[in-house]
C-alpha cells in the first residue's frame, strides 16, 4: 500500500512539446501526466504517428506515467447518436494510449452540464454514465489501470461519488481538481476530500482567485494548500498529485512550496 504522495507534472507545461515536458519531469524527479495528446484538429490523421513518437520519448523515462483522457466537446450521454459514438471512440482511444504507455491511471471528465437544473437531465446523465462505466471499467480491471472521474463544473461531490459507488470497482475512483472546486463549488476542498474518503485516488493542484480557471501557481490564488495537505494526512489518504500548472516558473515555485509544506507537516512524498 502506498503511503506517500506521488508527484506528477502535467505535460501541458510545455503544451505540444512532449519531449521538453518529459525533460522537466525528469529534472524535478516527478512523474508525468500526458495531457493534450497531439493536436485535436489533427488527431484522426496523426493518432498512430503521435503514439509512436510519445512511446519513443517515454522509453528512457524512469518515473511513473498517468494520462488525462480526451474530454473536449465529448458527451457519452448525448442524445445525438453520432456525438455519443465519437465520444465513445475517444474514451476507448484514451484507454488504448494508457495501455501503450504503461500508465497507472487515466482521469476522465464527466462533461456534466451544471447549468441544466432539470431533474430528468441529471437522472438520464447518471444512468447513461453508469451503463457506460459498468462495461468500460472491465478493461481497466483487466489491464491493472486505475480510472478516475474529475470534477469540472460539478458544484458538489454527490454526482461523481454516486457513479463511482454504483460501479463499485477497485479500479474506479475519483480525482479532485482543487482549482475547479474553487471556481464552481461552495464547498471547500477539504469537504470534498472528506466526502470522497478512500475513493480519492488522484488530485490536480493549481490555484486561482475564483475569477477564471487560470491554472496558476499555488502561491497565486486563494486556495489553502496547507489545510488540504493536513486533511489528507489526518485521513491517511495518499492520492497521486499532478501539478496542472501551465507556466514553467509557476510550476517550479509551486513544487518548491508543496515540498516545503509536506516537510513542515511531516507528510512523506516522492
Amino acid at each position: 500500500m502506498n503511503n506517500k504522495l506521488k508527484r506528477f507534472i502535467s505535460s501541458t507545461v510545455s503544451y505540444h512539446d512532449f519531449l521538453n515536458a518529459v525533460n522537466i519531469a525528469q529534472e524535478l524527479n516527478c512523474g508525468i501526466e500526458i495531457s493534450r495528446f497531439g493536436r485535436l484538429a489533427d488527431i484522426e490523421i496523426d493518432f498512430e504517428k503521435n503514439k509512436k513518437e510519445y512511446k519513443a520519448i517515454l522509453a528512457d523515462f524512469d518515473n511513473e506515467v498517468t494520462l488525462h483522457g480526451f474530454f473536449s466537446n465529448l458527451n457519452i450521454a448525448a442524445k445525438d447518436p453520432l456525438i455519443a459514438q465519437a465520444s465513445l471512440k475517444r474514451y476507448y482511444q484514451s484507454l488504448e494510449l494508457a495501455q501503450e504507455f504503461d500508465a497507472s491511471l487515466v482521469v476522465f471528465h464527466t462533461c456534466f452540464n451544471n447549468l441544466l437544473k432539470q431533474k430528468k437531465y441529471k437522472e438520464m446523465f447518471f444512468l447513461k454514465n453508469l451503463e457506460f462505466f459498468n462495461d468500460f471499467i472491465k478493461n481497466f480491471e483487466n489491464s491493472g489501470i486505475m480510472a478516475t472521474l474529475e470534477n469540472v463544473h460539478e458544484s458538489n461531490p454527490e454526482f461523481i461519488r454516486s457513479i463511482v459507488a454504483a460501479v463499485n470497482s477497485p479500479n474506479f475512483g475519483t480525482t479532485i481538481d482543487i482549482g475547479h472546486c474553487n471556481l464552481h463549488s461552495e464547498l471547500s476542498v477539504t469537504n470534498w476530500i472528506k466526502e470522497y474518503g478512500i475513493m480519492l485516488k488522484h488530485m490536480h493542484f493549481h490555484s486561482n482567485f475564483k475569477d477564471e480557471d487560470s491554472h496558476s501557481s499555488l502561491l497565486k490564488g486563494d486556495i489553502n494548500i496547507k489545510d488540504i495537505l493536513l486533511t489528507l494526512k489526518e485521513m491517511h489518504l495518499y492520492p497521486k498529485i499532478t501539478f496542472e500548472i501551465f507556466d514553467k516558473d509557476a510550476l517550479y515555485e509551486s513544487i518548491k512550496y508543496f515540498n516545503s509544506l509536506c516537510d513542515e507537516l511531516e507528510i512523506p512524498y516522492e
